[in-house]
């Protein structure tokens, strides 16, 4: 054990020796300690700054709400694109995205709507609704079986059976849109045969209509 000790530049013989070599190394282990603490002091401050910054944006995203309310879509592009440059990266700018997305969309401006909403790496917590206002705007863009995917995709991350149900329906009528009625029967037949389902009997309406018109 000594010699393995030694080969590491460590002593290992006795405490004196230990303190003797703390002695003749202290520079050293001085430079050690300062080069640490500086590290966990940049990340407490790292991590404050960021804290600071979800709490300013979580605020300004109230304030630019209120302009999206009242209607002006011009100010509201313009607020939510400002917003977007200063704190882009925040739990936040998920929301401000959609919501530009849906000014977007609001003035026929599909395709750039669905950029903003491309922009989102990860829509966490808003997954259902990202997916499904993405449909939106790729129904609005005349691109119904993409519009049905993301309504699928809504529908699987819904949290509620209600959204869940919704999702399923407008995913079948847009296959439906798309000339693919096998994708449109593979939904309502797995919702008509869930008594759980909300729509269920709609479901069901649909798939009576379905084999009743020659596809």
């Amino acid at each position: 054990m000594a010699t393995e000790g030694a080969a590491k530049g460590l002593p290992v013989e006795n405490d004196d020796s230990i303190v003797d070599w703390a002695r003749e190394h202290s520079n050293k282990l001085a430079v050690g300690g300062i080069v640490l603490a500086v590290v966990l002091a940049v990340g407490m401050l790292w991590r404050a700054s960021a804290e600071k910054k979800e709490v300013n944006a979580s605020a300004a995203l109230a304030r630019v709400e209120g302009v999206v309310s009242s209607g002006n879509a011009a100010l509201a592009q313009s607020d939510l694109q400002d917003f977007l440059r200063r704190y882009d990266g925040t739990t936040a700018s998920v929301q401000a995205r959609m919501l530009l997305a849906k000014v977007l969309f609001s003035q026929g401006k599909a395709e750039e709507g669905l950029r903003e909403l491309d922009q989102v790496s990860s829509p966490g917590a808003f997954a259902s609704s990202y997916h499904a206002l993405r449909a939106s705007g790729l129904e609005q863009a005349e691109r119904p079986a993409e519009a049905a995917a993301a309504y699928e995709a809504a529908a699987a991350a819904a949290t509620s059976v209600p959204a869940k149900a919704a999702n399923q329906a407008d995913a079948a009528r847009a296959y439906l849109n798309a000339g693919r009625r096998d994708d449109a029967r593979r939904i309502w037949s797995a919702m008509a045969a869930d008594d759980a389902n909300p729509m269920s009997g709609e479901a069901r309406v649909r798939l009576g209509e379905l084999d009743a018109t020659p596809g």
